[in-house]
């Protein structure tokens, strides 16, 4: 039925189009032919030198009326031609002039070259028009609309008729047998949406006769049997890679804290200084707005800003005093070192370590080491990591000097803003410090 349905509005368009285009090219042909004739008598009364004779030009009009009505093969078509003002100049129906046909001179048209539908003398017409300029004239060959339709109009009423006797006949063939197809199908159909709202894999379809429907009902069971078991053994596996990137992770996260608390114990400080360094640097990352997933990178990855020292030897790196100039140009080299020793990694976390290790002894205003980057240039993680190293590193006891109070540190950091670090950093913290400090004490 719906087969039949389809291709009759098919049929129907696809006729309509054929008659349309076939009607179209008649009339655009009958205007070629019109426009190549006025064209072909201009010209020849411009050769004969006689275009600017009155009575020439009037007997040309003639000619061209006498050429239209030749073109005109039933009495809905009408050639006409309006002057620049849109008034209606000649009008020529069949038998030629006509006064009494529907379009008179002095009637007004809006009409452009080319294809147009237009209404002229109280009737809606088809056209084709080019334009006369010797004459100031737009030309056009028209013909009534319900007429250049007519036949497509008929096609549509025959193929109506058609599909609404083929919806009918269909309708009662189908009603024969709906008692007998209906019920086991909507008992499937019942299964089938039940499956699909509850996710209830457990649930089978009722096979009630052995034909098509009941053939349709099995494999659907048969369907389900094994989306049960894939569903199963999917849970299983999900549950196993879940478990094993936990472990995974696990194992990373342990791997970075022992890193960290190497390079901590050839300086001869504790691991609370790691702890603190996480801390705070999410913390600063999280007053950023960055997402959970950097501040946790940050908090892992910062642990291991000293782990160069590692390399750095105890006599420099264990030396009470102040160390010269050579032993702190050799004590610099750790940020390289940590680089080197990162940079490889494939863990995210060792990659972002790798730039906090070379960063992290960046300054604002460029005099830092070892690249000497200045702004933007240097990481942010660096950035959040240097300024961060700075406060925990005043605020610590070491050998060879005493710990400072908070509030020192603190008025340090606010001295050194645009300087030693990033403007933007200091306000953060300096706007957030009671905040900070509680929660490193913590």
């Amino acid at each position: 039925m719906v087969v039949v349905g389809v291709s009759g509005i098919l049929a129907s368009l696809e006729a309509r189009g054929a008659l349309t285009g076939v009607a179209t090219r008649l009339l655009a042909y009958k205007a070629e032919q019109m426009q190549d004739y006025v064209y072909s008598e201009w010209e020849l009364l411009t050769e004969l030198g006689l275009d600017g004779s009155p009575e020439y030009r009037e007997s040309m009009e003639a000619s061209v009326q006498s050429y239209a009505a030749s073109l005109l093969r039933s009495e809905s078509e009408q050639i006409i031609a309006a002057d620049s003002d849109g008034e209606i100049v000649m009008s020529v129906g069949l038998g030629g002039s006509d006064p009494g046909a529907s379009i008179s001179l002095g009637d007004s048209v809006e009409i452009e070259p080319g294809w147009s539908e237009i209404e002229v003398g109280g009737q809606d017409r088809v056209a084709v028009a080019f334009s006369f300029e010797p004459f100031g004239w737009t030309v056009a060959v028209t013909e009534l609309e319900s007429a250049f339709f007519s036949d497509v109009e008929a096609i549509q009423r025959n193929h109506a008729a058609i599909l609404t006797v083929s919806l009918l006949a269909g309708i009662a063939v189908i009603s024969l047998f709906v008692g007998y197809i209906i019920r086991p199908m909507e008992a499937l159909a019942g299964t089938i949406q039940y499956v699909s709202s509850s996710n209830d894999l457990s649930s089978r379809a009722a096979v009630t006769y052995s034909d098509e429907v009941g053939a349709l009902a099995e494999y659907f069971n048969g369907m389900l049997d094994s989306l049960e078991s894939s569903y199963r053994e999917l849970e299983q596996r999900t549950e196993s890679e879940r478990n094993a990137r936990k472990t995974a992770l696990e194992r990373e996260e342990e791997t970075l804290l022992l890193l960290g608390r190497i390079s901590e114990y050839r300086d001869q400080e504790t691991s609370e200084h790691l702890d603190r360094v996480g801390t705070l640097c999410s913390a600063l990352s999280r007053l950023l707005g960055q997402c959970a997933r950097e501040q946790t990178i940050i908090h892992r990855s910062s642990q291991l800003h000293d782990i160069g020292k590692i390399a750095i030897p105890d006599a420099i790196l264990r030396k009470p005093g102040t160390l010269t100039e050579d032993e702190y140009e050799q004590m610099k080299l750790h940020t390289a070192y940590g680089y080197n020793l990162l940079k490889d990694a494939e863990s995210i976390y060792l990659r972002h370590a790798a730039t906090i290790a070379r960063t992290h002894h960046e300054k604002w205003d460029g005099t830092g080491y070892p690249d000497c980057l200045a702004g933007e240039n240097i990481p942010l993680s660096g950035r959040i990591v240097g300024l961060v190293d700075v406060f925990d590193a005043l605020t610590s006891s070491r050998p060879y000097k005493r710990a400072w109070s908070a509030e020192e540190a603190r008025e340090h950091i606010l001295e050194q803003r645009g300087k030693h670090f990033d403007p933007l950093l200091v306000d953060i913290f300096n706007d957030n410090f009671e905040m900070l400090r509680q929660l490193v004490k913590r």
